[in-house]
């Protein structure tokens, strides 16, 4: 493809991302109805607490409106709430969504000052257009936990509390808590460890939610037991989703509204089904798919340019598997990761050799951990085969792409920086100025690409090399062993074929779980409860098969363009290591 049009494609990617954020922070402003501002504010501790901020426009002080705090779950940020909060927002509530303490911009690590809860809450109630006599709660998860902390320590500050896939912990405090919500979903892979019953069909049987709510019999969704007026009010909410889900699903978010409606005074009557989240979600997964697209196109065009065109080549000669051989080496390679990662995962990730002040990120160290096992396995693999039958055809490390030469890594490596610079120079104003990262929405759990704060870019640096590794193995495996006919398919079906290989095994990984849950029976995973367990590894692997497809997609179209791994390995290793700590939680504070 001639170098202009490329150049022609990149720059209109690019303005694409920007015109579908701002399209989407129409939406997040309800149209100019909603100001959302970026704001920060201290907690009692000197820590530095960050949140967005939304403001009606008829929110005075001369006319205080009702405000909600609203909190995400663990090693989730603050955007994760958009949709509630803009649907809320819309409605006539100020609502205050903060990052809690170890995630987003916020300082301090999980769990410290009250995950910065109770600071969020003085925080809303020092705000003169805001009712400090008509306030709720609302928390995902351990974002629950979070509210919990905010109402015992501000008995008076609130009025109704909303536990999104989350529950009083523990249930002995429900009887200092006021006006309590409880939202299970019926696919909650945390529903046996939470609440002791086996399945979602039985949530209405648990004996921890009988407690909470005071009552010996099955508890019916949707009733409201107890008193409004006095504090004493408790429902049951079980949208038939999984978790994950919560934040982005309608019922999930009609149930808030609907009891925050019934609780608090002043909320404009929108009906709870009239939502426009979903256009959002569209416009942010358009600027998401804009940006892929430019780094394929952009990095297409810098391959045509004086600097890089020297990186430019064919893939050298083919001598990997071939016949039925691909076949099983295709088999192993999407069965792999699957397999692997339970143990990696859940018991591995989180060894406390691994946690330290250079890699403070859990749920990144727990990636880490699998997918460098998973690498370490395939290199075992490939020797065994190589030694086996690949020696006697031949087979070279020259066959593989992987060129050693310190010019070529180095300018591969300059390469990949430039490509993906103007994207994230892109993104940090988007989301400056529209509060929205790129997020590819419409599935369980969302792929988002978001800025990184200072910090944590500086902790780029120590996560490089360890995923480094993978992708380089991964690469070469692609590369040099397991090419779809031989190398002389076209690349769109080598990008299918390969998509297929790394995403399968996961598919049908996930399908193997998710698919008895949602049908009310018993979990078919199981693996010590610690850490999380099988229910937090199996939420963190949902997103798996979105990010292979999207790695191994840079990978095999880069080598195609040069001939040479690295190019396609150090994009696909810089985004990835990008993704993770931005996104990841602290569990080692960070100064600021």
């Amino acid at each position: 493809m001639q170098k202009s049009k490329l150049g022609m494609y990149a720059a209109a990617s690019l303005l694409l991302a920007i015109l579908f954020s701002f399209l989407a922070y129409l939406v997040i402003s309800d149209f100019g109805y909603v100001t959302v501002n970026d704001v920060r504010f201290y907690g009692p501790n000197g820590e530095m607490i960050s949140a967005h901020l939304y403001v009606p426009a008829d929110a005075t002080p001369q006319k205080p409106a009702p405000g909600i705090l609203a909190i995400h779950g663990y090693n989730n940020q603050k955007d994760y709430m958009t949709n509630t909060a803009l649907e809320l927002a819309r409605r006539g509530y100020v609502v205050l969504s903060i990052d809690m303490t170890g995630h987003g911009f916020s300082e301090g690590n999980v769990g410290a000052f009250s995950y910065g809860a109770v600071a969020g809450l003085n925080y809303l109630r020092s705000l003169a257009y805001v009712d400090k006599n008509n306030i709720g709660l609302v928390g995902m998860s351990m974002g629950g936990w979070a509210i919990q902390s905010a109402a015992l320590a501000v008995p008076d500050g609130y009025k109704a509390m909303f536990y999104m896939d989350s529950y009083v912990l523990p249930p002995t405090l429900a009887p200092r808590l006021k006006n309590v919500a409880i939202q299970m979903a019926f696919a909650d892979e945390f529903t046996p460890f939470w609440l002791q019953v086996p399945t979602g069909k039985d949530i209405p049987k648990s004996p921890v939610l009988k407690q909470i709510f005071n009552v010996t019999e099955d508890i019916i969704p949707g009733k409201v037991y107890g008193d409004i007026s006095k504090g004493t009010a408790r429902i049951l909410y079980e949208p038939y989703i999984d978790p994950a889900a919560s934040t982005d699903d309608p019922t999930s978010i009609g149930n808030v509204i609907e009891w925050f409606s019934m609780t608090l005074q002043g909320g404009k009557n929108i009906p709870r089904n009239d939502l426009i989240f979903p256009i959002k979600q569209l416009f942010t997964s358009l600027a998401f798919l804009s940006a892929m697209f430019f780094i394929f196109s952009f990095g297409g065009y810098l391959l045509e340019t004086e600097t890089f065109k020297e990186l430019k080549g064919t893939p050298p000669e083919y001598k990997g598997f071939t016949g039925y051989s691909y076949w099983i080496a295709a088999l192993i390679t999407t069965a792999l990761p699957p397999l692997l990662f339970l143990p990696t995962f859940i018991e591995w990730g989180m060894n406390p050799m691994l946690l330290t002040i250079f890699t403070p990120q859990a749920p990144t160290n727990r990636y880490m951990a699998w997918q460098d096992t998973v690498a370490l396995v395939t290199v075992v693999l490939l020797a065994i085969f190589y030694y086996a039958s690949l020696r006697k055809k031949g087979f070279t490390l020259q066959h593989t792409g992987l060129d050693l030469s310190l010019k070529t890594v180095a300018k591969s490596f300059l390469f990949a920086a430039l490509t993906l610079l103007p994207l994230y120079i892109t993104l940090t104003y988007c989301y400056a100025l529209f509060r929205t990262p790129f997020t590819l929405a419409g599935l369980p759990e969302p792929v988002v690409l978001r800025p990184m704060s200072t910090i944590r870019f500086t902790f780029a640096f120590t996560y490089f090399l360890p995923f480094l590794f993978y992708y380089l193995v991964t690469g070469v495996l692609f590369a040099g062993f397991m090419r779809y006919k031989e190398g002389k398919a076209s690349l769109t079906m080598e990008l299918l074929i390969n998509s297929l290989i790394v995403s399968l095994g996961s598919i049908i990984f996930l399908l193997y779980y998710y698919v008895p849950l949602y049908m009310g029976m018993p979990q078919t995973l199981s693996w010590k409860y610690v850490y999380g367990g099988v229910p937090l590894a199996m939420i963190y692997y949902i997103v798996v098969p979105v990010v292979s497809i999207l790695t191994i997609c840079i990978l095999t179209y880069f080598y195609r363009k040069t001939g040479k791994v690295w190019p396609g390995v150090f994009i696909a290793t810089m985004l990835i290591v990008w993704y993770n700590v931005a996104f990841a939680a602290f569990h080692i504070a960070m100064p600021p």
